[in-house]
C-alpha cells in the first residue's frame, strides 16, 4: 500500500467587502479531470489563504510579483469517491486588502491537486483536510492545518521559529540555529529557531511532518 493510499484509508476511518480578481482558464484533459490555470498579482505584503478538502498542494519558488496557480480537479479513482460533479468545480479568487483568498466552493467527492508558483509573500495560510503538502518556498509566516496526511517542505531564508505538532505520527525538523524533535507516546512535536522574522506553525492530526530549513 502506497503512502497516499494509507492516507485515504486512515481518513475513511478517522474523519467521519470582497472583489473578484480574475477568471482562471479551465480546460478538460479527459472526462474525469479538469485543469485550471490562473495568475494573480502579489507583493511582499500579501497574505495567501488557501482552503481545500482532499488532494495535494505543492509549492514552487518563483521570482517577480505573479503567483501562478495550476489546479487539477479529478474524480477520485478509488472506492472512497463517487459521484463528484466536475462541471460544478470552479476556482475562485477574492481579494480583501492584502489578502488573496483561493477557494473551490464545490468539491464534494473531488480530489484537488494544486501547484502554486510562489514568489516572496508575507504570509501563507493553508487548510487541507486530507492529503499531502510538499515542495519549496521562500520564508514567510506559514500556518498549515492538516487533518490527515503528510507535509514535506523545504523553506529558504531566515526564520524566527518553527513549531510543529502531530497528534499521531512523526516530526522531523532540520536546519536553523537550533532544532529539536520529540516523540511522545503516539504524538510528536518539533521546534526550531533562527535569526529571521518568519514564523512557521504546522498542526496535523495524523501523519508525518518534515521541514528542512535553508539559509
Amino acid at each position: 500500500m502506497t503512502r497516499q493510499q494509507t492516507v485515504w484509508f486512515s481518513a475513511l476511518f478517522l474523519i467521519a467587502s470582497v472583489t473578484a480578481l480574475s477568471l482562471p482558464f479551465a480546460s478538460t484533459a479527459n472526462a474525469n479531470e479538469r485543469t485550471f490555470n490562473a495568475t494573480y498579482q502579489v507583493t511582499s505584503d500579501t497574505r495567501v489563504d488557501l482552503e481545500t478538502g482532499v488532494g495535494t498542494v505543492r509549492f514552487e519558488r518563483a521570482e517577480g510579483n505573479e503567483l501562478e496557480v495550476k489546479l487539477v480537479a479529478e474524480e477520485g479513482d478509488s472506492g472512497f469517491f463517487s459521484g463528484g460533479d466536475l462541471d460544478a468545480v470552479e476556482l475562485t479568487a477574492e481579494q480583501n486588502g492584502d489578502t488573496l483568498r483561493l477557494r473551490v466552493p464545490e468539491q464534494d467527492d473531488i480530489e484537488l491537486n494544486w501547484v502554486l508558483y510562489m514568489p516572496r509573500v508575507a504570509e501563507v495560510d493553508l487548510d487541507l483536510g486530507v492529503g499531502e503538502v510538499s515542495g519549496e518556498m521562500y520564508a514567510a509566516d506559514l500556518q498549515v492545518d492538516l487533518g490527515v496526511g503528510a507535509v514535506d517542505l523545504d523553506i529558504y531564508g531566515d526564520i524566527a521559529d518553527v513549531k510543529t505538532d502531530v497528534g499521531i505520527g512523526e516530526v522531523d525538523i532540520r536546519g536553523g540555529d537550533h532544532s529539536n524533535n520529540e516523540r511522545h507516546f503516539i504524538s510528536a512535536s518539533g521546534r526550531a529557531s533562527g535569526k529571521g522574522e518568519a514564523r512557521i506553525n504546522i498542526d496535523a492530526g495524523i501523519g508525518e511532518v518534515k521541514i528542512t530549513l535553508h539559509d
